[in-house]
């Protein structure tokens, strides 16, 4: 083990190579300056020596001259260490001084470990000629400084061209964190010029807390980044992102400091008003749900209010009549209050229709149809719209067949047309055409008013469900919201064309297909259910007391279950055949997919099928429902229901 002096004025080159020679097993002693040097080197005459070549106030050339002076320390080895020269430029002057090998510091650490174990073990070099050599020195140092000096001159030229193009704003100085430089960028950003920025006057890129972070903590150790809104006059304020970074030269204080101010005002204001357009929309919908839900609460308040006193009306009636004769009169008065409360029933399962029908759950049957013939269908029946409106159609031969609800595409067409009679209340002209043009894979169909039109604000709430322009008690408000949700449940598109004057286009854009149309058989209603046995399940009393009331009338026998588990507990401990199961979707402890997939792994001959007033579960990601589910909508009829049950049991029959 040797021990070695490192002489190098920067803290971070005598750390590297002291790494390295601690690994090769030598002991390290450290100096910052040649005189620092040469007094260790008479102190504790080290090994050998590896010196810089350029250090402040002596260079390592005079070090090795000084070295080689003294008689206590002329026979000590040396090796310059070194990366401003290429060791083949210093390699003839140092060895005028005694200096047998000169190391780059961009070496490979183990090519120094090789050059101090050659050093050791060979004689010390001696000083050649070293006052004919002082010229050659100065001449050496000299032509290195004016090379360094042209390279300062260059770099700084090429950091000015960059930073008068730099996008962001730049600061430095050499010490603390008063500015000597900054960029004409700084200014734009700012306002202010160069003379204003400079020293402290660049702090006003800060906010006043951060200023006073970063002035009371001093430079940070390594970087910093600030944020925020800054004023920097009056009516001038600007969001500032800026970052600073001391600069460090390997010593404990910091030789200086830089700073980026980037100005980000654009990409705030920006946000903010992103965020102001996503409150005003959330506001929005705030106020149409709150509309849909006030007048949702209106109407069905209404209806239930109905429902509610003429079943009073109607108790009553019947207590009144208990015990003696039931005239004309009293009956005719009862099966009224009964009408009133059916009529009130059946205007409440209407407009959950709608609203099923607009948010696209509604239970949709899609078939293939002809589009001309579904146009050419409605448009006879339009001869009611008003002697002064006249119905034009326009078809393109041909066109390709589509997929929809064969009757909720006539009620869209149907309701639109209503609305254009509407709009055109001194007469006018509808037209329906059809395109197989416009879209890929879409039949276009268009129905074309010369009403009069509508404004933007109008047109960008048009399909708002209970939205209205019309008189109170005109219109319901839901009709171009039920279009709106039929078309979109059918995989296909509605769009608005209106402007106050010109009248009023809707464009459908149907999903096309080249399927033949579907020869449709109209179902018939079943007779009576002798003989076959029905499963009722649904975890509410009534419906499932009105189910079973319809069935049995029919001469079906009925098992009943309040939920899933008791409805699969009763399936298999009944010890005859069960014919259909008749299930609610939404039941406790086991819903109703869930009882039908257990009841097909058990019992695969036993059909299951759905009466729901909202199918959501059944339903696919675009609102569809699989071809071979049945389902009945609650509210049903006892002929709807009748119908539904014989032909699932047909079904099954025929398989």
């Amino acid at each position: 083990m040797a021990t070695v002096l490192i002489v190098d004025d920067r803290a971070t080159n005598r750390e590297v190579a002291r790494i390295t020679l601690d690994d090769g097993g030598h002991h390290v002693i450290e100096a910052t300056a040649g005189a620092e040097a040469l007094a260790l080197a008479r102190s504790e005459h080290p090994d050998i020596v590896l010196a810089d070549v350029v250090m402040p106030g002596m260079d390592g050339y005079e070090f090795v001259h000084r070295l080689r002076a003294d008689v206590d320390t002329a026979d000590i080895p040396v090796l310059l260490y070194t990366a401003s020269f290429r060791p083949d430029e210093a390699a003839p002057l140092a060895a005028a001084y005694g200096v047998t090998q000169v190391i780059s510091k961009s070496a490979d650490p183990a090519d120094l470990l090789v050059a101090i174990d050659q050093a050791l073990h060979s004689e010390p070099g001696t000083t050649t000629a070293v006052g004919s050599g002082d010229g050659d020195h100065l001449r050496a140092v000299n032509a290195k400084l004016v090379e360094k000096a042209l390279a300062l001159d260059e770099s700084e030229a090429r950091f000015a061209a960059l930073a008068d193009v730099s996008p962001v704003g730049i600061v430095s100085g050499p010490y603390g964190l008063h500015a000597t430089y900054t960029n004409p960028r700084l200014s734009d950003i700012t306002g202010l010029s160069h003379a204003d920025l400079h020293g402290d006057g660049w702090l006003r890129c800060l906010t006043d807390s951060d200023r006073d972070e970063l002035t009371g903590i001093g430079l940070p150790g390594g970087q910093a980044g600030y944020y925020g809104e800054i004023r920097l006059g009056p009516d001038h304020h600007r969001w500032l992102h800026t970052t600073v970074r001391r600069i460090d030269d390997g010593e404990t204080d910091p030789a200086g400091f830089v700073a980026t101010v980037d100005d980000v005002t654009s990409v705030v204001e920006a946000e903010q008003r992103r965020h102001a357009e996503e409150r005003r929309r959330i506001a929005e919908r705030f106020d149409s749900l709150a509309r849909l839900s006030g007048a949702v609460a209106h109407d069905f308040n209404n209806m239930l209010n109905i429902v509610l006193s003429f079943t009073e009306f109607t108790a009553d009636a019947v207590r009144d009549a208990t015990g003696g004769p039931l005239t004309g009169d009293d009956a005719g008065a009862m099966l009224a209050d009964l009408e009133r409360i059916s009529t009130a029933g059946r205007r409440a399962a209407y407009l959950a229709h709608q609203l099923l029908t607009f948010g696209g759950r509604e239970v949709v049957t899609l078939t293939v149809l002809d589009p001309n013939a579904v146009v050419t269908g409605v448009a006879g029946m339009l001869g009611s719209l008003g002697p002064q409106i006249t119905v034009a159609t326009d078809l393109q031969p041909g066109a390709r067949n589509v997929t929809a609800d064969g009757a909720q595409l006539t009620q869209v067409l149907l309701n639109l047309a209503t609305n254009a009679r509407d709009a055109m209340p001194d007469g006018g002209v509808l037209t329906l055409t059809s395109r197989d043009t416009g879209r890929d894979g879409y039949v276009h169909l268009t129905l074309s008013d010369t009403g009069h039109g509508m404004t933007a604000d109008v047109l960008d709430r048009a399909v708002e469900p209970f939205f209205s322009t019309k008189p109170k008690a005109q219109g319901t408000g839901l009709g171009l919201a039920t279009a709106y949700g039929i078309v979109r449940q059918s995989g296909g598109d509605l769009i608005l064309e209106s402007e106050p004057g010109h009248g009023t286009t809707v464009h459908l854009y149907l999903p096309a297909t080249d399927e033949p149309v579907a020869h449709v058989v109209a179902p018939t209603a079943g007779p009576a259910g002798t003989g076959h046995t029905v499963l009722v399940a649904d975890d509410e009393d009534g419906v499932r007391e009105a189910a079973r009331r319809i069935l049995a009338r029919a001469g079906y026998t009925v098992l009943t279950a309040a939920d899933g588990r008791q409805a699969l507990e009763i399936a298999r401990r009944h010890p005859e055949r069960i014919d259909a199961v008749l299930s609610d979707v939404v039941m406790p402890h086991l819903h109703g997919p869930e009882l039908a997939a257990v009841l097909r792994a058990e019992f695969p001959a036993v059909p299951v099928l759905y009466m729901s007033g909202y199918a959501d579960p059944l339903m696919s990601e675009q609102g569809l429902l699989d071809p071979s589910v049945t389902v009945v909508g609650k509210p049903f009829t006892a002929e709807q229901l009748l119908t539904a049950l014989h032909t699932v049991l047909t079904v099954a029959v025929t398989r």
